[in-house]
């Protein structure tokens, strides 16, 4: 297996099991993140332990052109992936009227589903055009219910499930599908990354 897979948000949680997985079968990554010096320790890590090719794209995956970044930096290098994994995302908590700032639910939007958006607006076409392909999108459990206090982030995991749902209608028969993944809770980075470690929703005995 030498299948190239485009992982965002590579180095924490979730991420860093899906680029394990790939490796384990011999699978070469590309690994999207907004920290260079983690994506090539990563990079080098993987690399040597699993004897894959592993390139890297930092990018602040909240940029409205992140997608395009990544877009181009893998047409540079000659490879249209055979699995996206929009994994990249992040939570928090507070009252939206009076406790969060437009900036932090704006930028929550951007990276949960403007960019995941744009990547396969970007990507589809060529993988419908080659006939193969597979998305794996990370939703939440969290999708399923409203989240007063969390407001945008249940919000913006609703629209990932519905869209991956879509989506997966709309490319039946074209050789490319699209899966949501919905987890629940789980002992990752996410937790203290969105100011949640320590509260009921989160508390993992």
């Amino acid at each position: 297996m030498n299948h190239f897979a485009l992982i965002t948000g590579s180095y924490g949680g979730l991420g860093a099991c899906f680029v394990t997985i790939h490796a384990k079968k011999g699978g070469d990554l590309i690994l999207a993140g907004r920290d260079q010096a983690k994506l090539d320790a990563q990079a080098k890590e993987v690399s040597e332990k699993f004897h894959v090719t592993a390139y890297t794209i930092a990018v602040d995956l909240s940029r409205a052109d992140a997608a395009q970044i990544i877009y181009n930096r893998c047409k540079d290098i000659g490879i249209l992936p055979d699995i996206i994994i929009n994994n990249a995302g992040f939570g928090g908590q507070g009252d939206f009227s009076r406790a969060r700032s437009m900036n932090q639910d704006m930028e929550m939007i951007a990276v949960n589903i403007e960019t995941p958006t744009r990547i396969l607006k970007l990507f589809l076409p060529d993988m419908v055009k080659r006939g193969a392909g597979k998305v794996l999108n990370v939703s939440s459990t969290a999708a399923t219910m409203p989240g007063p206090l969390q407001a945008v982030y249940y919000a913006s995991k609703a629209y990932i499930t519905s869209w991956s749902n879509a989506l997966w209608r709309e490319l039946k028969g074209t050789g490319v599908t699209v899966t949501a993944l919905m987890p629940g809770a789980m002992e990752t980075r996410f937790a203290d990354a969105s100011k949640m470690a320590g509260t009921k929703l989160l508390h993992i005995p």
